[in-house]
């Protein structure tokens, strides 16, 4: 919707599916799957395919920034001199083109009108990056919607004019990889309104950051009570075996009678029975006197 012609390269969205939450299958699952929606078109004067929209919503044509707060936000430490305070003053004078405006019928040879687009621009370039799982999107991603939506050729210098907005990260392939951040969106590092999708990457992200050294400890801490309770096991065994022994031995050196004949534990049983006098029948007793 955000496009002059209401459609998008469909490789330009394949490329940057991860950050806007699509599914791999996405052209089938969701573009084929919503006729009502979308629809795919082949281009004319090349091979590459565009997904176009069917119809536009109002309802949908509303930005984020619309819908935030209007009052200048700053994070914590970040300071402006006097001369950029008056050229942010300024700029929140110049009017407001949504992104999802139709500008066609404008003249934009005026400097006026410069201003505008350039207004536009950010606010396009804002409501791209709020449409992300995340909050953030590499430059190179944007770079692709450029044509389509009208941005600026130097990205980079243009995110780096407005800095009240966007934070532009170095970190990563050397510091040739350029993440742009919603500044209102974090604090402190982490997601504002995190939602279910950027909470299941998290935790998978946890685990596969997860430290093979500590993970090596918990394996050696299982190991090592599994060795430990088999040892337990061993030696209470062991001593079992011991005490029966000893119980053996002891009642076979008392099972001799008086004339030194051993007796067997069968009959030793069956004279323990018959003397216990607990539980026996009365008769029995007194027919074994």
């Amino acid at each position: 919707m955000m496009s002059g012609t209401r459609r998008l390269r469909l490789e330009h969205v394949r490329v940057a599916r991860s950050e806007f939450g699509l599914p791999d299958d996405f052209e089938y699952s969701v573009v084929r799957k919503h006729p009502e929606y979308f629809r795919l078109v082949d281009a004319t004067e090349t091979r590459n395919k565009y997904i176009e929209i069917v119809e536009r919503d109002p309802k949908l044509a509303v930005c984020a920034i619309e819908r935030v707060r209007e009052r200048e936000y700053r994070t914590r430490g970040f300071k402006i001199g006097k001369y950029y305070r008056i050229a942010v003053w300024k700029w929140q004078r110049v009017p407001y083109w949504s992104p999802y405006e139709d500008i066609s019928g404008y003249d934009l040879r005026s400097i006026e009108a410069q201003k505008r687009m350039e207004k536009r621009a950010v606010a396009t370039i804002h409501e791209l990056v709020s449409l992300t799982v995340e909050k953030k999107i590499t430059l190179e991603r944007i770079a692709h919607f450029r044509m389509a939506m009208n941005l600026p050729k130097r990205l980079k210098e243009f995110l780096l004019q407005h800095q009240g907005i966007f934070y532009i990260s170095t970190r990563g392939n050397q510091g040739k990889l350029h993440t742009v951040f919603l500044r209102e969106a974090y604090k402190r590092g982490e997601l504002l309104e995190p939602n279910d999708l950027y909470l299941a990457r998290r935790k998978l992200g946890d685990l596969v950051l997860m430290s093979p050294r500590k993970a090596r400890v918990d394996r050696e801490l299982v190991s090592y009570r599994r060795d430990e309770d088999e040892h337990d096991m061993e030696r209470v065994g062991r001593v079992y075996a011991e005490n029966e022994f000893r119980g053996e031995s002891s009642n076979v050196f008392d099972g001799k009678n008086e004339g030194g004949d051993l007796v067997s534990d069968l009959s030793s049983d069956e004279d323990g029975v018959y003397t216990d006098g607990e539980g026996d029948d009365p008769e029995d007793a007194c027919a074994t006197e």
